[in-house]
């Protein structure tokens, strides 16, 4: 997969006492919890989009994919613990993708095999132009409604 984001579990393993959090608050000494930013691969043509997102050991179970802003925005978090001889490694990661406007968002579908994720979403239908004629009414434009006006009726 291509993408300027860092290895999800290739960086090398920072203890907590770098970010300033003595080992005694810690639950055990040796674990460790690394953030990091899946790779992914974003496709598309005149009829679809696709992003395949690398995360591998993530069971689905452990992923969460939601639409903000309206279905501009696609947010995906996940994690997975891995035990080594003497602890426990936890991989958190956590993304967003900024949709375009020509996506039909209610549409889109996720699929997992061998450690990919893949979203996909078809493209909305290209309608031509509309044009519409807006008729013109003799006399006087009737006054801006207020917002208190608008709820009441």
């Amino acid at each position: 997969f291509a993408g300027f984001d860092d290895d999800f579990f290739n960086d090398p393993l920072v203890p907590s006492s770098m970010f300033g959090i003595s080992p005694s608050l810690t639950r055990f000494k040796t674990d460790t919890m690394r953030h990091s930013s899946p790779r992914y691969e974003v496709t598309e043509n005149k009829r679809q989009f696709r992003l395949a997102v690398g995360v591998p050991g993530v069971k689905p179970d452990n992923m969460k994919i939601e639409l903000e802003n309206d279905g501009r925005v696609l947010h995906m978090s996940g994690g997975r613990k891995a035990k080594t001889d003497t602890s426990y490694e936890e991989y958190k990661f956590e993304k967003r993708f900024t949709l375009g406007k020509d996506l039909d968002t209610s549409k889109i579908t996720a699929h997992m095999s061998d450690g990919v994720l893949v979203l996909t979403a078809p493209k909305k239908e290209k309608l031509p132009p509309a044009k519409q004629e807006i008729a013109i009414i003799q006399g006087e434009a009737p006054a801006l409604m207020d917002v208190d006006e608008e709820k009441k009726g």
